[in-house]
């Protein structure tokens, strides 16, 4: 069968396109776009795996602050409760990694009183202000009471929390 010259325009027509090197135009990338690009992907991964590290690291950080906070609350309530409260400091160690220190002293009012007559009343101008030294007649008193739980985080820097409360003690 003998081939017209119009299919074979139709062949030359569906034919792939050559391409022409030196022609001006761009086809693909160079290796030294690729290499641009590689470099900047590498750049921008090591700043993404940098700051998801940081926030890992300040998870754990608040954990061991929780951590010690807690502590530090239980040990509180039970100052007073399981021993008398006594001037002085008291240390332990709840475990491995985090150790207490608990200092108790006599809470002073600072608010200037008057002092309370032998027959246990104070003079009139006294009470009518509210100045009367009410510490004096009460079995018990007020002690300031501060607990430090320390503990070493994980970049090795030493960190603490540190509690005060007053809490009421019998008088020594």
């Amino acid at each position: 069968m003998p081939v017209d010259s119009h299919s074979s325009s139709i062949f030359a027509r569906n034919a792939a396109p050559r391409l022409e090197f030196g022609s001006g135009k761009s086809h693909g990338f160079s290796i030294l776009e690729i290499l641009v690009a590689f470099t900047l992907l590498a750049l921008a991964m090591g700043i993404l795996l940098q700051i998801f590290s940081r926030g890992v690291n300040g998870a754990g950080l608040a954990e061991q602050y929780a951590k010690a906070t807690m502590l530090a609350e239980s040990k509180l309530a039970a100052a007073g409760v399981d021993v008398a409260l006594q001037d002085g400091e008291t240390n332990g160690r709840f475990d491995d990694d985090f150790q207490w220190r608990m200092i108790v002293i006599p809470y002073v009012d600072q608010t200037p009183k008057e002092p309370v007559t032998a027959t246990g009343s104070a003079t009139a101008t006294s009470t009518a202000t509210g100045n009367v030294d009410v510490e004096s007649l009460m079995p018990t008193r007020l002690y300031d009471v501060s607990l430090t739980v320390s503990f070493q985080s994980d970049d090795n820097r030493d960190r603490q929390v540190t509690l005060n409360t007053l809490l009421i003690g019998a008088k020594t």
